[in-house]
């Protein structure tokens, strides 16, 4: 299930991503170009906005209710019924959606803190923004959270 969310919902996207899901955040005018880029790209429209009741029967949507980032992204897993995975977490860029590739040891070097290289063995890296990514414990921390959520939800 791929998504794309208003302006409301920037925290939304970038959960959905640490989860491992295809979200994409338009920050373009109005909610009709939202609405467009959503069937265009075949996405499932996340909002808090109640204009859209019904305006495409083709249109897969949701609005969401809650105002706290942590119950929204509850909201979603719930009401959309999604199942993530921890091995899916952490498989997209946080910044550009792209799906992250392996990244050699010795190609991480340069690109990270030198205490960063000593300690860790595994990283990732965007083919599109060329952003690396280790599971220090920032990623610890919000596995952690992700999987927490996945609980209550």
């Amino acid at each position: 299930m791929k998504f794309i969310a208003d302006r409301t919902l920037g925290q939304v996207v970038k959960k959905l991503r640490v989860l491992g899901f295809d979200a994409v955040y338009w920050r373009g005018g109005n909610l009709e170009g939202a609405v467009k880029a959503a069937l265009a790209e075949e996405r499932v429209l996340i909002t808090r906005s109640h204009r859209i009741q019904k305006k495409n029967s083709a249109l897969r949507f949701l609005v969401v209710e809650a105002n706290d980032p942590r119950e929204q992204i509850q909201e979603v897993i719930t009401k959309l019924r999604l199942r993530p995975t921890a091995p899916q977490f952490f498989s997209r860029c946080l910044l550009c959606n792209e799906v992250l590739a392996p990244l050699p040891k010795e190609e991480a070097e340069g690109r990270v803190p030198d205490f960063i290289y000593r300690t860790y063995d595994s990283f990732h890296s965007c083919p599109s923004c060329q952003r690396v990514y280790w599971p220090g414990t920032h990623w610890q921390k919000m596995a952690e959270e992700m999987k927490g959520m996945i609980r209550e939800g």
